[in-house]
């Protein structure tokens, strides 16, 4: 997708996200590792200070080997 595409955002359940990824023994830092996001990103998720774009939930449930659905707010 090429940058000013349209991209849909949103907001994925950092609670879900927060007890998969420690569940599997990572910190954020790794987390974000693992799914090539900044730290930052993820704090400011966590923080709701911005939402997720669809290719962030995407990273984000890949390196928890989970699907995208499992980890948006409903």
């Amino acid at each position: 997708m090429k940058r000013g595409e349209n991209m849909k955002s949103m907001a994925p359940d950092m609670g879900k996200v927060k007890q998969l990824t420690y569940k599997k023994g990572w910190s954020w830092s790794g987390l974000a590792s693992r799914a090539e996001l900044s730290l930052n990103t993820l704090f400011a998720l966590q923080a709701k200070r911005r939402k997720a774009s669809e290719r962030t939930v995407y990273k984000i449930a890949a390196a928890l080997g989970v699907s995208p659905e499992e980890i948006i707010e409903k």
